[in-house]
């Protein structure tokens, strides 16, 4: 029954008349520079024609504060421990209120997180509004993201996978090792997250149906509340996260966000668009090699993983992750993958990088953390020693993505040229890289089925 409601709310959503055109109107009339703070490069996965910074020094914000009406800032702090994202989203916050104010351009800030909720929340948001000196801020929640198939329906969030709607406690990555969570319910994680310190009675909900009967006015009742902090936003279609976002545009209420993928069209009134084709990718002919660095190890990847293994020639190179606190081991193991990584690419054959599927976890979440940075230090290595330009690269897993890009190929700024396919982004990396103008592909690792990472070096074929 609760899958009939939940899928008969996305097909009514679909045929709604959406506000695109009523935010373009709102934002022209009302300029705003929008800026989304991405805790992985997965964030730009629906977005396009968008460009991403990987530093923050104020010439840089500068600049993009006066150039970009929209931009996200690459910031990687689910990589952090929790201090470090802190004093990050503190500092960014900081320096563009300066900026801001210096310029005087309203801004609107986006903390881009995961859309199956693991990540530093709250204190990251909390951190930005210090920064920002807005302290007493609204958080809007709002996790849907579409096209992974995450919706939020009355107020419990949901992973489809297959033809079922999974609540996200119920799925693995609510048992990560380091952002793990119970609750399914928004209002109950928002509680869970903060250790109680949030008041339900201080949580607002905005359900399906009032996004979808209520006037943009009726809305702003619940955002502007005195009494309410925080604001639960359920969505199975755009046309919802629209009138939210539209609503939110036109109130004078202060708020930070903290959303998926989606939120960030609805609010820019970007639609989305078909993915590119292969002759939109790639601009001239490559006789080398493709590389895939697989990091991610949620049971998604290690699914599309061996999928792949069984219906590619590809050459497969794997990481052992056993030996990472190993030094002497680990490191002569990477020097070996160095040199067989160039040798395969050099000879034009597709090769695939990927960490052994065993999660060496820690004794707390902070040292799993460690461990995990350790392993994609080791993937750095081997791609920051490469000695030819492969065709493409495509990373997966979100720090995977984020460390590859920013140490390995030392990327400043990128611009998003669409997706790939459905929630798979595709960057052309700036002249500054280790290899300018490089179709880099980001592959989440929370996205597609087990055929995903197959059909997609099938198209790139």
């Amino acid at each position: 029954m609760l899958k009939e409601e939940i899928l008969k709310s996305i097909e009514e959503g679909e045929l709604l008349q959406g506000s695109v055109e009523a935010i373009r109107k709102e934002l022209k009339k009302s300029p705003k520079t929008i800026v989304v703070l991405d805790d992985d490069p997965t964030g730009t996965q629906t977005v396009y024609n968008v460009p991403v910074i990987t530093e923050w020094t104020d010439k840089v914000l500068e600049k993009e504060i006066l150039n970009s009406p929209v931009f996200f800032i690459l910031t990687n702090s689910r990589s952090l421990q929790i201090q470090d994202a802190n004093l990050l989203a503190a500092l960014i916050g900081s320096r563009l209120n300066k900026l801001s104010k210096k310029h005087k351009k309203e801004l609107v800030l986006i903390s881009r997180g995961d859309s199956t909720l693991r990540g530093h929340y709250p204190n990251e948001v909390n951190a930005l509004a210090e920064g920002l000196q807005i302290p007493k801020a609204k958080h809007v929640l709002a996790p849907a993201f579409f096209e992974g198939g995450r919706y939020t329906y009355k107020n419990i969030h949901y992973v489809k996978e297959g033809k079922e709607f999974i609540p996200a406690a119920k799925t693995p990555f609510a048992k990560d090792n380091t952002f793990g969570y119970l609750s399914s319910n928004l209002i109950d994680w928002i509680i869970e997250k903060t250790n109680a310190k949030v008041d339900p009675k201080n949580i607002g909900s905005l359900s399906i149906k009032e996004l979808r009967e209520n006037s943009e006015e009726n809305l702003q009742s619940v955002l502007i509340s005195p009494a309410i902090s925080h604001i639960v936003a359920n969505a199975t279609s755009y046309a919802d996260l629209e009138k939210l976002a539209l609503a939110c545009l036109q109130s004078k209420e202060t708020i930070l966000y903290r959303t998926a993928a989606s939120f960030v069209n609805a609010i820019t009134g970007i639609l989305p668009k078909d993915c590119l084709t292969k002759k939109e990718i790639f601009g001239e002919n490559s006789t080398s090699g493709s590389l895939l660095v697989i990091g991610s190890y949620v049971p998604k990847t290690t699914l599309q993983l061996n999928y792949l293994k069984e219906n590619t020639n590809a050459i497969f190179l794997e990481l052992d992750v056993t030996n990472v606190l190993n030094t002497a081991v680990f490191s002569k193991e990477i020097e070996e993958l160095i040199s067989r990584v160039n040798r395969n690419l050099e000879k034009g054959e597709d090769v695939v990088l990927f960490t052994s599927r065993t999660i060496i976890k820690g004794e707390s979440e902070s040292k799993s953390l460690e461990i995990v940075n350790l392993v994609s230090n080791g993937l750095i290595r081997i791609v920051k020693n490469l000695s030819c330009t492969p065709k493409y690269i495509i990373a997966k897993g979100g720090i995977t993505s984020s460390d590859v890009a920013t140490k390995a190929l030392k990327v400043k700024r990128a611009l998003v040229m669409g997706q790939a396919i459905k929630g798979v982004p595709i960057w052309q990396l700036g002249e500054e890289s280790k290899f300018p103008k490089m179709p880099y592909i980001i592959f989440p690792g929370n996205v597609g089925d087990e055929t995903a990472l197959y059909e997609l070096l099938k198209l790139l074929k």
